[in-house]
């Protein structure tokens, strides 16, 4: 991967010669700092302030594609006028609000995985299983040490038990999606097929390496975390601070 800053005069060529920029971010760990609390999360101030001028601008569309409930990452963005998706592409609100359209498969076997899970790891210390409807995350960035195994083990035993779902591993925690050929990697591609233009997607998880791999080769992909880490995105940024960056430059590259 090429550091995404360090190259930026290549970049914000590409940008500027482009008739239409497709941004697209996750929420956690990239455009907000991970917290041990996920309700407490926040974008900083510098990020927030390109999107709000890049929400408006006439050749940006801008998308939010979170593994957290639409509704949710909605409320914490708390910006209109652009796309929501949420528990992985299942989820999709649209610029002009209203209600949060759902595929509503593995709704069943979510709910019946957290009950399970719920009750088996609920002497676990700092273990929360989280229900969001059409996935569900199994937290462990609290647990300690001596009870990840375990938790990994239980999560892995319902997931398998359930017949319909999957487990990816993330940044200390477990995702839970439905077998059914759904994930971010599908919710970008239908915004490009919609909207075309240049696609930039910025992920720092496993779940945003479905995007990497399905966008056009051509795409500006970054993947935000520390040099050497293994993606198949093109770019690389370090945290969330220099996503912030990233997106002042976004804005300046497109208003030229």
């Amino acid at each position: 991967m090429k550091d995404l800053l360090g190259n930026w005069p290549a970049v914000s060529q590409r940008l500027r010669g482009a008739d239409r920029l497709l941004l697209m971010l996750d929420f956690d760990g990239t455009l907000a700092p991970i917290v041990p609390h996920p309700p407490d999360a926040r974008i900083p101030p510098v990020a927030m302030s390109a999107l709000r001028a890049l929400r408006t601008h006439p050749k940006v569309e801008v998308a939010i594609i979170s593994g957290r409930a639409a509704s949710d990452v909605r409320s914490l963005v708390g910006l209109a006028g652009i796309h929501y998706f949420g528990s992985h592409g299942r989820e999709q609100i649209s610029p002009e609000g209203g209600p949060v359209i759902a595929e509503d498969r593995g709704r069943a076997e979510i709910e019946l995985l957290c009950k399970r899970l719920g009750s088996k790891l609920a002497s676990v210390p700092g273990f929360q299983i989280e229900n969001k409807g059409l996935s569900a995350a199994a937290h462990y960035r609290n647990a300690r040490a001596r009870d990840h195994e375990f938790i990994r083990q239980s999560v892995s035993e319902a997931v398998r038990a359930s017949g319909g779902l999957k487990m990816s591993p993330g940044k200390m925690v477990y995702d839970i999606t439905p077998t059914d050929g759904i994930d971010k990697g599908t919710a970008a591609t239908g915004l490009f097929r919609r909207y075309g233009g240049l696609p930039l997607y910025f992920g720092d998880d496993t779940t945003d390496e479905s995007v990497f791999a399905a966008l056009p080769s051509a795409s500006i992909t970054v993947f935000v975390g520390p040099a050497g880490a293994t993606s198949q995105a093109r770019y690389r940024v370090d945290d969330p601070q220099q996503v912030s960056d990233a997106l002042s430059r976004i804005l300046a590259a497109a208003s030229r």
